[in-house]
Formats: structure tokens, sequence, C-alpha cells
């Protein structure tokens, strides 16, 4: 059961004025971090600010992901979005991460006004604020104002503050390679499964894929857990190439900064 109490961070600031419109911080809901035993081993868990919406939304693809990685369920308001939790959940040095987990508020051109957005990220040594946005919305003189005035406020309280377009997440075929994968992520694995592939491997270094294929099917293993073997990270290829039967499959390690989403 989760205590009744949330504990909620303040944030405040007084940011630099090298804008023409004086703007400053006003406050925020970063981080409302609720205490929970079930939902983290680390003891608390990330509340998103916005509820989830019942129905869809004119002009937005919403709807639910399901990541293996932390086993909740997540919304999404676009398919750029949907698409960069894929890689987020493939994404071994993504500890955790949270859609609309906060609002920011600040005075700009005299009006208050606040941002939410889309998704923090909580790596081994950094924390992240990340904007998923078009590269079209991007480029414009709306949003570079915007993003210039987030990004010292998220520095100031140890945050990265970072925009992802369609540039870097719709990147092929590595997408398709980790949904494909992503779809074998919930096949029951057995500590066996790991041994099998580090003596095979180890022995002779770079395989294809129809060989390990061979391996499992000698032991009565389905392919499905091959293709969760290689969602996990137990062995590697190199998801800048179509995954089919004569990919190289490796032990980890070789391409572990191809397996990072951001």
């Amino acid at each position: 059961m989760c205590p009744k109490s949330v504990h909620i961070l303040p944030l405040f600031a007084v940011l630099s004025s090298d804008f023409r419109s004086e703007w400053r911080l006003l406050a925020t809901d970063l981080y409302s971090e609720r205490l929970s035993r079930e939902n983290s081993k680390e003891g608390y868990l990330i509340v998103s600010v916005r509820k989830p919406p019942r129905r869809g939304v004119r002009g937005k693809n919403v709807g639910k992901f399901f990541s293996v990685k932390m086993n909740i369920m997540l919304w999404f308001e676009s398919l750029l979005e949907e698409a960069f939790m894929y890689l987020l959940d493939f994404d071994p040095g993504v500890k955790r991460f949270k859609e609309q987990p906060c609002r920011i508020r600040y005075i700009l051109d005299g009006r208050a006004r606040h941002y939410t957005p889309d998704i923090y990220i909580e790596r081994e040594n950094e924390r992240q604020i990340i904007e998923v946005k078009p590269k079209k919305k991007v480029i414009t003189e709306k949003y570079n104002l915007l993003f210039r005035i987030i990004s010292p406020i998220c520095e100031e309280e140890g945050y990265k503050f970072k925009v992802f377009t369609e540039e870097t997440i719709m990147q092929q075929p590595r997408l398709n390679n980790v949904k494909a994968l992503w779809s074998y992520a919930r096949t029951p694995l057995h500590p066996q499964y790991q041994i099998y592939c580090q003596e095979f491997l180890q022995e002779k270094q770079s395989v294809d894929l129809a060989e390990i294929f061979e391996l499992f099917q000698a032991k009565n293993v389905p392919k499905q857990v091959v293709y969760a073997l290689l969602f996990w990270g137990v062995m590697d290829f190199d998801l800048a190439e179509p995954l089919n039967p004569n990919s190289q499959i490796y032990l980890p390690g070789i391409t572990a900064d191809l397996r990072k989403a951001v």
C-alpha cells in the first residue's frame, strides 16, 4: 500500500536576464514522488502531473504503452512519443522513465505560464527532462524561446534538458529491430539459457543468428527465447542493420552504445 503522504520537491530559481522579455520561474510540481514499496525497488514512484485521457484527443494519437522494464502502463500523446518509449524500454542504461512528470511555471511578458515536458528519464549518473517534438515545430521561434527558458531551470536543479525529434527517434532499421524484439520481451527466461549463450559465444566469438536458433532448437527451446535474450542484452547485434538469420550475434559490450536510446 502507498502511504497517503506525497512529498513534493520544491523548485524555485531566478533566471538570467539574457532575453528582452522579463521572465522568472514561479513554482513547479517537479517532482511528485510517492513512496511505494510495490512499484519501485528504490522506494518511490514518479507520478504524472496530468490525468490520463479516457477518450481520444483531437489532433493527437493518444494511447497506452506497457513498459516491460518497469511493469507499468504509460500514456503517450503522439506516435513519436510511443516510438521513443520503445527505445527507452530497450535501453539498458535507463533505470526508469515516466510520462509528463512535472509542471514548470514561469512569467514571460508579464504573464504567468507553465510548461509540461513529455518524459522524465533516470539514468545511473544523470536525470533527464525530455521534450519529444517534430523537427518542424522545434525550429520555430516559439519553441526555440521556450526551450531556452526551460533548459537553465532544469540545469539549476540538476536535470539535463533534451529535445528529441523524429530524426533521432525514427532511425531505421534500429526502431523496427527494437519493436520486433520488444514483442518477445515477456517470454519466460531460465538462467540456463544465458549459460548456453555464454559458452557458445565465448568459443566462437561471433556467429549467425541462424546458428543460435540451431543451438536452442537442439535443446528444445523455441525461437522466441532467442529474441527475448537479444532484447534483454544477454546477446548483442548491430542495431544499425536489419535483424535476420544472417545477422552476426556476439556477447554484450561490442555495440553497447548502439543500444542507447538517448
